[in-house]
C-alpha cells in the first residue's frame, strides 16, 4: 500500500469518483450470494469521511427478510461502486468496493473473510 492520503476509487468508465480519507487497513470478502455473484471486496469508512461523485441507479436485495443496506451503482457503466444503510446519512459505516482502486493500493493488505452466506 502506497500510504498516500486521498485515495481515489473510480468505476470502470471513470463517472463515478469516491475519494478515501486514507488508505484502508483491511479488505473484507463476503461469501453471501451478492458479493460472490459482483466479486465485491469492502473497505469500510463513515459517510462524512467519503467525498462521492457522479450519478447512481441501487439496488436493495429483496432475496433477505429484512435488507439493510442499498447497493450503489454507476449509472452509467453499471458498476457496484458503495453501499449504504437505508437509513438517514449520515452512516457510521459506509462500504466503498475496493476493487474501483488501483490494485498496487491493494498489495499486503490482510484480507479477512466474512460468511455472508450463514446469515
Amino acid at each position: 500500500m502506497s500510504g498516500t492520503p486521498d485515495l481515489t476509487a473510480r468505476c470502470h468508465c471513470g463517472a463515478v469518483r469516491i475519494t478515501l480519507p486514507r488508505a484502508p487497513v483491511e479488505l473484507v470478502q463476503c461469501n453471501c450470494s451478492l458479493c460472490a455473484k459482483t466479486r465485491w471486496r469492502g473497505i469500510y469508512f463513515s459517510s462524512d469521511e467519503l467525498e462521492i461523485e457522479g450519478e447512481f441507479d441501487s439496488y436493495v436485495r429483496t432475496d433477505i427478510p429484512e435488507p439493510m443496506i442499498r447497493i450503489m451503482r454507476c449509472r452509467n457503466c453499471g458498476v457496484p461502486t458503495h453501499w449504504e444503510p437505508l437509513g438517514e446519512p449520515p452512516y457510521e459505516r459506509m462500504g466503498v468496493n475496493a476493487n474501483l482502486l488501483d490494485p498496487s493500493e491493494l498489495e499486503d493488505l490482510p484480507v479477512r473473510e466474512v460468511d455472508g452466506a450463514s446469515w
